[in-house]
């Protein structure tokens, strides 16, 4: 084996995977939560790839065939597992059915069935040049099978841009079903976002190596590179955010139904000042934590109840209702303490971060706090 600087780095990535697949496996807690059973897959996954590349590289030869599995499609597995992992982490009343089994069939068709079936599908060229040296230049003889394969290796890459996108609605149904619920999200939705823009960032760089390759004619082995490594890169972005999350859990969003809602209308006055004193008086939303279930205990109320009562009467979300007297009293502390910085103002207001604290306060008062300071100041 030849240990350049690349095939170092390789090795280096395939252990951190699996200190990260240890530090799930070998934590009861972690073991038992669902979404870590698709994320231990998808590390095993990556760092199969991580192998199967370093052995191509070195011409290490492995008896079988499907190791080198990215010629057969085995990218057809990624898209599906983030999914899954997606939908385990946005909704806790989820369970895996016989029907999510179709998710994983192109994986099972290209990259087990077809090559156990019909043996050797690939020419010596697929196998030792690439996957698309059957477009290349050079005279051979093609059969519809190694073209079928050499379409699949493009378009295991555009099924997990397919599934991809469609994380991106989960992120965003998952966000409006944490405002009925939280009054600080930001960690959550933040993870999950990066997760997912990691891997588009990685179809970018797949897309420059297809471009280098099928367009420009300028492919030399080495720019196999532009993708391989950013795939071991993830595995830093996974353990750096993955083992520090918390998951806050919603259903589906349809639990809450006000048509047959058996709040009496005429007690709506009273839940409402009641509400009004918890939040002026003994300012609640001071709780970084504070969530719907925890102020419908203070208020001795249903939490289906105080959320239609928060939506109907003061047509807000849990979340932009409690950020929304966050921002007034980090209006006062700016006010009252001109020497704070923003984040000590955010977390004495009631926000985690800072983020969250200047989203909210652009979304309440159109503008930015540091804004609104250079106004006072001015005056």
């Amino acid at each position: 084996m030849n240990l350049d600087l690349w095939s170092i780095l390789i090795i280096v990535f395939g252990f951190h995977g699996l200190f990260l697949l240890s530090a799930i496996l070998f934590s009861e807690e972690r073991r038992k939560r669902k979404e870590n059973v698709y994320l231990s897959w998808m590390i095993l996954a990556l760092i199969w790839y991580l192998l199967e590349f370093l052995f191509i590289r070195n011409r290490i030869t492995i008896g079988i065939d499907i190791f080198f599995g990215t010629r057969y499609g085995s990218w057809f597995l990624f898209g599906p597992l983030t999914y899954l992992y997606f939908k385990s982490i946005t909704r806790s009343d989820w369970r895996f059915t016989k029907i999510d089994l179709l998710h994983f069939l192109p994986f099972v068709t290209f990259g087990v069935l077809v090559p156990i079936t019909f043996g050797d599908v690939l020419n010596h060229r697929q196998v030792d040049y690439g996957m698309l040296s059957v477009f290349d230049h050079r005279e051979k003889i093609i059969t519809p099978m190694q073209y079928v394969y050499s379409f699949a290796f493009i378009g295991q890459f555009v099924h997990l841009g397919f599934y991809l996108s469609k994380n991106l609605f989960q992120i965003k149904a998952y966000t409006r079903r944490l405002t009925t619920q939280y009054s600080n999200i930001n960690g959550n939705v933040k993870w999950l976002r990066i997760f997912n823009v990691s891997f588009l960032l990685i179809l970018l760089f797949v897309a420059v190596f297809l471009y280098i390759l099928l367009v420009t004619d300028i492919y030399r082995r080495y720019l196999d590179y532009v993708y391989v490594l950013p795939v071991g890169a993830l595995f830093y972005i996974i353990g750096y955010y993955f083992l520090n999350t918390e998951w806050k859990t919603t259903t589906n969003g349809n639990s809450i139904k006000y048509a047959k809602s058996t709040l009496d209308p005429d007690s709506i006055s009273v839940h409402v000042e009641k509400l009004n004193q918890l939040m002026t008086s003994q300012k609640v939303y001071l709780d970084k934590e504070l969530r719907l279930t925890d102020l419908a205990e203070k208020m001795e109320l249903n939490a289906h109840h105080l959320s239609q009562l928060i939506n109907q009467h003061f047509h807000l979300s849990f979340f932009d209702f409690v950020n929304k007297y966050r921002v007034n009293e980090a209006k006062s502390i700016i006010q009252n303490n001109p020497d704070f910085t923003l984040l000590q103002v955010a977390f004495d207001a009631g926000f985690n971060n800072k983020t969250s604290f200047v989203n909210a306060f652009k979304k309440f008062e159109k503008t930015t706090p540091s804004s609104f300071r250079g106004k006072l100041n001015i005056a």
